[in-house]
């Protein structure tokens, strides 16, 4: 059995950074040896490694372990309504925009770094809220994150404590008429949000496919995981799937001011496209 202290040495670290960058964009900085220490300690005691660079190999010649290494060290933090300044510029703004449209199709919403499904799941009870009262309106919430252990527990949807606790108490009556269950065993939505909720795995570094055309992108927490480089490769990509008029929503601590991209500040954390 190998001990709990196993060191990571430099060049390991090294060879992980690489790794993780190469396989999914993000950039482990130098001073996170620590981080990655903790997050696959426990990996390594289920696999019976000894060492870091047994791992590497085990690593190298099986594509399932490098899921679940992907699966360890992503960060999947997150709650239902979070930031409520965005929730309210999208229940009355961005809904009743969209819904004096009047176009013959369901408004389509992307929660790209979805992760356990907390924000695609709130979109849809805005939605929801909508459509039970605007004749014609329709949606579908597409969520998208690069873990498939996230997606798993995205696509079953049953939340407690912490994850729901902001939307219970701010928004009382939606949580009492768009959600099922108790606190003991987790709340749901109900059937007809879950239906127009579909999630999958996707790198956001490689484009969509098959690619789709969204009217919202919720691209919250997750461009500060990556470097200037990535964080514009992936904004190309993101760009590629809106519609001309779509908007783009990121998160508190990110900003898009010194990138080149083609979006434009409309508002604190919401961009829209340059036009053509």
């Amino acid at each position: 059995m190998p001990e709990d202290n196993i060191e990571l040495h430099l060049g390991s670290f090294n060879k992980l950074r690489e790794l993780i960058h190469q396989k999914t964009g993000i950039t482990v900085a130098e001073n996170r040896k620590g981080l990655l220490e903790s997050r696959l300690r426990g990996r390594l005691r289920e696999t019976q490694d000894t060492s870091y660079s047994g791992y590497l190999d085990r690593v190298a010649n099986d594509a399932a372990e490098l899921q679940e290494l992907i699966d360890r060290i992503t960060t999947n933090e997150t709650y239902c309504y979070r930031t409520p300044r965005v929730w309210d510029y999208f229940q009355k703004e961005f809904l009743p925009a969209f819904c004096e449209k009047n176009l013959p199709r369901p408004m389509r919403a992307w929660s790209a770094a979805s992760s356990t499904g907390e924000e695609a799941h709130t979109i849809g009870i805005f939605c929801e809220e909508v459509r039970q009262n605007a004749p014609g309106f329709d949606y579908q919430v597409f969520g998208t994150d690069i873990s498939s252990r996230v997606i798993e527990k995205a696509q079953e949807g049953r939340y407690q404590g912490k994850a729901i606790a902001r939307l219970q108490r701010e928004q009382p009556s939606l949580f009492q008429r768009h959600m099922v269950g108790n606190k003991e065993d987790g709340y749901s939505v109900r059937p007809d949000i879950k239906s127009r909720l579909t999630f999958k795995m996707h790198n956001l570094i490689k484009p969509l496919v098959p690619a789709q055309k969204f009217d919202i992108v919720f691209l919250r927490n997750v461009l500060i995981y990556f470097s200037s480089v990535e964080q514009e490769r992936i904004l190309r990509n993101v760009a590629r799937q809106m519609q001309p008029d779509a908007v783009l929503i990121i998160g508190e601590s990110e900003s898009l001011t010194r990138l080149d991209t083609d979006f434009n500040q409309v508002s604190p954390l919401i961009y829209v496209l340059e036009p053509d």
